[in-house]
């Protein structure tokens, strides 16, 4: 015995691929949007050159290291 499934409308496909498409385009807003804010705030641009003298005087060390 097989029983039938009930079909869907006609329109029920439809309303489904635009939520799908719309969805994947908010998906892809918010990962534009992400990657822009963190360029902004941790791009490279943003990081302080630091070498051995910097550091040593930062820490207040004297002398050589041993």
């Amino acid at each position: 015995m097989r029983t039938k499934l009930p079909v869907p409308p006609p329109d029920a496909a439809r309303w489904f691929a635009r939520l799908r498409r719309h969805i994947g385009w908010m998906l892809l807003v918010k990962l534009a949007l992400l990657a822009g804010l963190f360029t902004l705030f941790f791009s490279a641009a943003h990081r302080p050159d630091i070498d051995a003298a910097a550091i040593s005087e930062r820490l207040q060390l004297q002398g050589n290291p041993p």
